[in-house]
């Protein structure tokens, strides 16, 4: 079996919701919708409120990880989507997900870049 590189999404997400970048509550119950709808394994997890507002997540999963760091202060959030295609190939999903979570903050505007690794 050769290994076939995965899609890396990284984005910078600007967004009007600050009530959805000050705490992880809201994140959390989406993330994990995305998690179990497109049938990933999560590992693991470690999120962080920080007391001033914002929150910073990482989820392990057997494909890879999603990860975000929020700052409500600029309105914006910065996050990434990378999912192996180790036994099945993952970019759709993973260009899934990241448009849901373009979708989930209502994103204004975003900058984005992928890479193949």
């Amino acid at each position: 079996m050769q290994y076939q590189p995965g899609l890396h999404l990284l984005s910078t997400v600007y967004s009007p919701r600050i009530d959805l970048l000050q705490q992880s509550i809201y994140w959390k119950t989406f993330i994990q919708g995305q998690i179990d709808h497109h049938q990933l394994t999560a590992v693991g997890q470690t999120i962080h409120d920080f007391p001033d507002g914002g929150f910073t997540a990482v989820h392990c999963l057997t494909e890879s990880h999603v990860s975000i760091h929020t700052w409500p202060e600029y309105g914006l959030c910065t996050c990434d989507v990378f999912l192996s295609n180790f036994r099945r190939n993952n970019d759709a999903i993973t260009e899934t997900i990241m448009e849901e979570i373009l979708h989930f903050f209502e994103a204004s505007r975003h900058e984005s870049h992928s890479l193949r690794r």
